[in-house]
């Protein structure tokens, strides 16, 4: 299979950086009372809120700028806030980062498995099956309103425990008026049942980045979040974009496997030790 990087000047692992970097910045780094600062071989983050440790963070911009007087400086950064924060590094790509780290006592908070998609070979997956004779209608919509924001935290809160911090920073009224966030809503009759949000990133042209993929819990293992997904590539294919990326939860990848996503990597965000809290 051919592969289509996004841009030519990155690899698809650089590409798929620069997504997840840029969707951390229109989320948290540009909220109100967000502190970013940035360097030749880093970006600091804190996102206004002390307890997200993933979104206060530090992020490599590369393997060979990284300076490891960084995590000092990172330390230092967090501690003005009294925020629990991260490093997040992505494997292969940054093995040597995370060598370094592990061998400074960082310790693992989470990972979760970097996905990309050609969806120029992607082929449309069946239409959801339901287990009754006369179900309600089944409808996909990109949210156009507050309502439709308010519907998108009902799921994000139910199928991920977000509260209202996290919601008030993913779902934003100033998106809807934003071409590259596009948040997406499967409902089953007047009830919102699955989400997603993609976001498109002009360094990365031609891939688009998909997000908070979930289903409300009374909705689930109802084939729900593979016809979202089904539409929502779809929808990315007749735009011309030709490649996306998502980062995979164990209970997601299955399905993301089956839509034809390949795992290019794995991104890890690192716990300080406590001599650096």
């Amino acid at each position: 299979m051919t592969e289509h990087i996004p841009n030519p000047t990155l690899t698809l692992t650089e590409a798929a950086m620069a997504c997840i970097d840029d969707f951390y910045t229109r989320m948290f780094r540009n909220w109100p009372g967000a502190v970013t600062r940035r360097d030749d071989g880093y970006t600091l983050s804190y996102s206004g809120n002390v307890y997200l440790s993933g979104a206060n963070h530090i992020w490599p911009h590369h393997l060979h700028t990284f300076n490891p007087q960084a995590i000092y400086e990172a330390a230092a950064f967090f501690a003005a806030f009294e925020a629990a924060w991260s490093v997040i590094c992505v494997r292969p790509y940054m093995d040597a980062i995370i060598d370094r780290l592990y061998e400074q006592a960082f310790t693992l908070r989470w990972d979760s498995a970097l996905m990309v998609l050609d969806n120029t070979a992607w082929a449309d997956a069946p239409r959801l099956s339901h287990p009754s004779a006369s179900p309600p209608p089944v409808r996909m919509i990109q949210a156009m309103s507050k309502h439709h924001l308010h519907d998108l935290t009902c799921v994000l809160s139910e199928a991920f425990s977000t509260g209202p911090s996290v919601n008030r920073r993913v779902a934003r009224i100033d998106h809807l008026n934003d071409p590259t966030v596009r948040h997406y809503l499967l409902y089953q009759g007047l009830h919102p049942v699955s989400a997603a949000t993609v976001t498109l990133h002009p360094q990365a042209a031609q891939m688009a980045s998909i997000w908070n993929v979930g289903t409300r819990p009374r909705f689930q293992r109802k084939g729900y979040a593979r016809l979202l997904m089904s539409g929502v590539l779809a929808d990315l294919r007749a735009q011309g974009i030709t490649t996306s990326m998502l980062l995979a939860s164990p209970s997601g990848y299955g399905l993301y496997e089956r839509l034809g996503y390949r795992e290019i990597g794995t991104v890890v965000y690192l716990g300080p030790p406590h001599s650096l809290h």
